[in-house]
């Protein structure tokens, strides 16, 4: 129990349920802000299997475990580790659960997006549980805020998304492993093998967590973490498997053929990262590699996109964590001198300070390696920040209790109030942008997008350092409904970038049933998404100019920045940006 939290006075009844109290709150939070974002790019293929996977939950009960279970039957249903698939299901069966419960009440997309709702609500009562009893309430209230207050991470938790599944089974993982260390009972063990096998089949990112409990267990002791390792190397792969029926009736066939997939894929990792101006890990070039994304993109993009104040107090514990061979030379020296232990004891312990540094640094240090893919920049090691967040917790509480008197709580809940309006200020200010967040180190969101000079490197001079949105989240309902204002009956239209969603949006009613969906070569109108590494392609010129400097039929901007243009295109003097 921290500090703060040691009077008698405090209510046992008020502690039980804080923890269900802040899921709740972040649930309610988190469910209001995502009814802003529209259909992203990666949501379609996942809605689209979890209809797979509830077709063949229904053949199995309606046709019986014989038909569903034919080969041809479940590779149809689940539709995972393949070419045109290599996730693995944990996506879909999460949006299963929460379309069927509270999605029930939804419509779409939102509907589907309850399941990781769910889960992100579920991992902030954990964080905050987890935080109060090894350091105070205080310091897990901040840990909560950091995760709400950084709106990169917050607003792709709200999607029907993967990476933050990983993140919330990566924490929670950590959680089950710390409780369990040198326990009798085998309950907390039990649950961090369950917790690991079900973020196993999330993507494969989450598979990197493992070499730093491995880590950690043998620094920590062994004798004390026998039975975490035990579950992890039994129960754990059991759970996995549970949860991927295709791979029942050869378990390690399956498994080392999904490896190969992932090793020897001919189409390779190709998908376009946009920062300092030019474009990565595209084939701009036919039959010449991609550029890699630059290591340093890394600590970069991490730095500008995330709040300063929680730059400031993850500053603060790593600092303290980092000086400790000079702390621990100084202290032993005066109990020579004295006799007596002169060290001031400081939370947490060093071994769950290491458990929660090691995992905040295993995803980045990966995407910092030579042609490691980096998903639109940030996204493939965004879980790291969720252990970010607990870090800046963490550092709040060290300075808590260098500068409040633990008598006079309310001192430190007014410094957490203040950064309470920070978290919620932030959020507030850049939504519904939140993946497109830019601190003051750049300009913020505008600065950061506004075109400027730049090297011809690619074909548009002046271009945004940064890249402006990747998703296709901020062409909202909102947006689509005052785009449609200027198509005329039966408009052929078509999207550049891609916009794998358009066949739902139509299906869905939020584009009009005459408008008709079409090609590049057919299509009388283009819909144009600021996704610099697409538009800026030199290979689809002059696509970039068009979209940066034309003035289009339409525009939706936000926070004062054009995200989506309306073009003409296929007609005399328009040239076509999409060919």
């Amino acid at each position: 129990m921290g500090l703060s939290d040691a009077s008698p006075e405090t209510p046992s009844r008020l502690r039980r349920f804080a923890p269900l109290a802040v899921g709740l709150l972040c649930l309610v939070g988190s469910a209001w802000a995502s009814r802003d974002l529209g259909l992203t790019t990666d949501e379609p293929r996942y809605i689209e299997n979890s209809q797979r996977l509830q077709a063949w939950f229904g053949d199995l009960f309606t046709s019986g475990p014989a038909m569903a279970f034919e080969d041809a039957r479940l590779a149809e249903g689940w539709y995972w580790a393949r070419t045109e698939s290599k996730n693995l299901p944990l996506v879909s069966l999460v949006g299963t659960i929460g379309q069927f419960t509270l999605g029930v009440f939804d419509s779409p997309p939102h509907t589907h997006r309850w399941g990781n709702l769910l889960v992100l609500a579920a991992t902030c009562g954990v964080i905050f549980t987890w935080i109060r009893e090894e350091l105070s309430s205080q310091a897990a209230t901040v840990a909560v805020l950091a995760l709400v207050g950084m709106p990169r991470v917050w607003t792709h938790a709200q999607l029907m998304s993967i990476d933050p599944l990983v993140a919330s089974f990566q924490v929670m993982g950590c959680w089950a492993l710390w409780n369990g260390r040198g326990q009798k009972s085998w309950r907390w063990p039990v649950t961090f093998g369950l917790l690991a096998g079900i973020g196993a089949m999330a993507k494969p990112t989450f598979w990197f967590i493992v070499p730093v409990w491995i880590l950690w267990g043998v620094l920590t002791g062994p004798r004390n973490n026998w039975k975490a390792g035990a579950c992890l190397v039994t129960v754990a792969p059991l759970v996995a498997l549970a949860l991927m029926p295709p791979w029942w009736s050869n378990p390690v066939g399956g498994f080392l053929g999904y490896i190969d997939l992932l090793l020897n894929d001919p189409v390779g990792w190709k998908i376009d990262v946009y920062y300092l101006g030019d474009i990565f890990q595209a084939e701009l070039i036919a039959d010449e590699a991609p550029t890699p994304v630059p290591w340093h993109s890394v600590p970069l993009l991490s730095t500008v996109t995330t709040p300063p104040w929680i730059i400031a107090l993850i500053l603060v514990e790593t600092l303290s964590l980092s000086l400790p061979l000079l702390a621990n030379r100084l202290a032993n020296r005066g109990t020579r001198k004295t006799g007596t232990d002169t060290r001031p004891h400081q939370p947490p312990s060093p071994a769950l300070a290491g458990l929660w540094c090691l995992a905040a640094l295993a995803l980045p240090l990966i995407v910092m390696l030579p042609s490691t893919p980096a998903h639109d920049g940030t996204r493939l090691y965004r879980p790291a920040f969720y252990f970010g967040a607990i870090l800046a917790g963490t550092g709040f509480e060290r300075l808590r209790r260098r500068f409040f008197d633990n008598n006079h709580p309310q001192k430190g809940w007014l410094a957490v109030i203040v950064l309470s309006v920070f978290a919620t200020g932030t959020n507030m200010a850049i939504h519904p942008a939140g993946l497109s967040y830019y601190n003051v180190l750049v300009g913020g969101f505008n600065e950061a997008a506004r075109p400027v000079r730049q090297p011809r490197s690619l074909p548009v001079p002046r271009r945004p350092l940064f890249e402006v949105s990747y998703w296709w989240e901020l062409f909202n309902r909102e947006a689509i409904q005052d785009m449609q204002v200027h198509l005329p009956q039966d408009a052929r239209v078509t999207f550049f970038p891609e916009n794998y969603g358009r066949h739902l949006l139509k299906e869905w009613g939020h584009l009009r049933e005459d408008i008709q969906l079409t090609t590049t070569g057919d299509a009388q109108y283009m819909v144009m998404y600021a996704r610099m590494g697409r538009l800026l392609d030199p290979r689809v010129q002059p696509s970039g100019s068009r979209f940066l400097h034309h003035t289009p039929i339409w525009e939706w901007k936000v926070k004062g920045v054009r995200v989506a243009v309306l073009v003409k295109i296929n007609q005399r003097d328009h040239s076509s940006p999409g060919r």
